[in-house]
């Protein structure tokens, strides 16, 4: 078997492998040499045209999932999975600490001011259009303008001042991104437009870089680690094995398979696998009363911080208000448009009980157990009518319903099994995301996350990315 070397090697090409390889690549000499193994394949569907269903290959004929009552979204391809819509808001600074001002979870090992900058150079990137806020303290304006809100979005800002706004969005509100303009027909699985970013579209100038060498279908088995370093890969290729060798490794495969790839890797940290999360959510149909709604400028308008941050997350977890724009329409004649639609989407705790294994029917594969949710996200479902009824007290609302799940269906956005801390009983790697003993390895990706925060992970991973990156090669924050 021909072995060849390559400065780094970096498993998968999502958001989190692709911003850390783009802000790598910025500080890497000429004579650097990187390869990208990447499990799925590169989609050549036309943007725009059934772009989202031609992509990727089936996620759940990948694992072995031993709570089929739980069911994980996610699509495996070039520039990782296609299930995001595109939201992209911040983490609440005090999400980075709430076991300190809480007494619940754990504490990341930075603050919101550290990573600021880096959500700045991610949210430029990305093209995100957004608003002022004061919820989220910036030192750079948003790269576009908000989205324009719908009817019921209205009214909760007359409500809740200063707490309810434009959702950040990776739709454009404007030219400007070198994108089209989102047309908000609400089509967005495959968007006709082809307006939302993704990195398969927009981030390809990443892999056309001299340095990279991309390799896709390319089944990572496992890391050779030798004396705490680590020093290649063992892949899978159309049915033959493979082997590259590297000075420094990078795994961005998402919460499930990276953990998996360091465990056949005979890593055996105690938070490996473990902590396995993704927000939990209710839903929310309301007919409206003279209000007309869906007259937002894309498909998530809305985003309210009214219950994000509190004392009362001592006694139940915060949420944030995810307004939708689809028209799910009434029937009665010159009413039509009197309906609305939201979510609450809620923090969670990470369990220990949660995990990724090897499984032992089938060791190709990882084996995925979330056993439950724990007794504080639970409390988001036993007081969800309380919730709505403050929430929607006083508007022009005629009636509602409130969906809780019956299973333990999530938000689509695993987390927490590559977790980062100071301890290594608790965490995998380190605040620069480094393994806390393979010093010359990093995880990339929500993997990472010391907690579940309500937030949408894609722009926290994707500017985790980018400072990982600088922190690795010594660089000092963006201004």
């Amino acid at each position: 078997m021909a072995v060849k070397h390559f400065d780094t090697l970096i498993v998968g090409s999502g958001f989190a492998s692709t911003f850390f390889l783009h802000e790598y690549l910025k500080w890497a000499p000429e004579s650097e040499r990187v390869v990208v193994l990447e499990r799925g394949l590169i989609n050549s569907a036309t943007p725009g045209k059934n772009y989202a269903e031609a992509k990727g290959m089936p996620f759940h004929k990948t694992m072995i999932n031993l709570n089929p009552s739980k069911v994980w979204v996610q699509r495996l391809g070039f520039g990782g999975g296609t299930c995001w819509t595109g939201n992209s808001p911040r983490m609440h600074p005090n999400d980075f600490r709430t076991a300190s001002l809480y007494g619940r979870g754990d504490d990341w090992p930075f603050q919101y001011s550290e990573l600021e900058p880096y959500y700045c150079d991610a949210e430029d990137l990305m093209g995100i259009s957004g608003g002022e806020s004061a919820v989220f303290p910036r030192s750079r304006p948003y790269p576009l303008p908000p989205h324009r809100l719908n009817g019921l979005d209205r009214e909760f800002a007359k409500k809740y001042p200063g707490l309810h706004f434009a959702m950040p969005c990776a739709r454009p509100s404007a030219p400007g991104s070198g994108r089209a303009v989102c047309c908000s027909n609400g089509v967005c699985e495959s968007c006709p437009v082809a307006a939302k970013f993704q990195v398969d579209f927009h981030m390809r100038a990443v892999y056309a870089d001299p340095r990279v060498t991309l390799i896709t279908e390319a089944n990572v088995v496992q890391l050779d680690i030798q004396n705490g370093q680590v020093v290649g890969a063992l892949y899978e290729s159309a049915g033959e094995e493979h082997r590259v060798t590297c000075d420094l490794a990078a795994v961005g495969a998402h919460g499930i398979m990276s953990p998996f790839i360091l465990l056949k890797s005979g890593l055996t940290d105690p938070a490996l696998g473990r902590y396995l999360n993704e927000q939990i959510a209710i839903s929310v149909d309301v007919l409206l009363d003279g209000v007309k709604n869906y007259d937002g400028s894309t498909i998530t308008t809305g985003y309210g911080a009214m219950k994000l941050d509190g004392e009362f997350r001592r006694d139940h977890p915060g949420f944030l208000v995810e307004n939708w724009n689809l028209p799910w329409l009434r029937a009665e004649r010159g009413r039509w448009q009197e309906r609305g639609y939201f979510k609450l989407v809620f923090e969670e705790l990470p369990q220990e009980r949660n995990y990724v294994a090897i499984s032992d029917v089938d060791p190709s594969k990882p084996a995925v157990n979330y056993v439950d949710n724990s007794d504080y996200g639970k409390t988001a479902f036993a007081m969800a009518d309380s919730f709505v009824a403050e929430l929607l007290s006083g508007m022009p609302v005629e009636s509602y319903k409130v969906e809780v799940p019956e299973t333990l269906d999530g938000e689509a956005h695993i987390q927490g099994t590559t977790r980062m801390g100071t301890d290594p009983a608790t965490s995998v790697v380190d605040a620069n995301q480094i393994h806390h003993k393979v010093r010359n390895l990093l995880c990339l990706g929500s993997g990472v996350f010391t907690t579940c925060p309500a937030a949408n992970p894609t722009l926290t991973l994707s500017a985790l990315s980018l400072r990982a990156a600088r922190k690795l090669k010594g660089q000092a924050s963006p201004v």
